[in-house]
């Protein structure tokens, strides 16, 4: 597997592990040619203008919410996504957790 990839992977990792219930945050991570990392924490931003503007080599969108993680990557026209999305609660079952029946008539 290449750097880029392998890069995108343990953002992954951190962002899942570090990922709470009920909290959302956005951020970009950019790795810069000298190999030193740059955060940007401000919302709204373009990825790409990013990593123009601090002329990275690979920049990376880490989305962290109460449906999920996603990790968007972005390098020499590549680009992959990484997600994982949490189930959603059941507020309606499918099947009764219980039956009403008629009551047993005997005579």
């Amino acid at each position: 597997m290449d750097t880029f990839l392998e890069n995108a992977q343990r953002i992954f990792d951190v962002a899942r592990a570090g990922a709470c219930e009920g909290e959302s945050d956005e951020f970009a991570l950019l790795i810069r040619p000298d190999g030193g990392l740059q955060f940007i924490m401000q919302s709204p931003f373009s990825l790409e203008a990013a990593a123009v503007d601090a002329g990275a080599q690979s920049a990376y969108r880490v989305s962290r919410s109460r449906d999920g993680v996603c990790v968007h990557g972005r390098s020499a026209g590549r680009d992959c996504i990484l997600r994982e999305q949490r189930a959603a609660r059941e507020i309606l079952r499918d099947q009764p957790l219980y039956r009403i029946t008629s009551p047993l008539l005997t005579a």
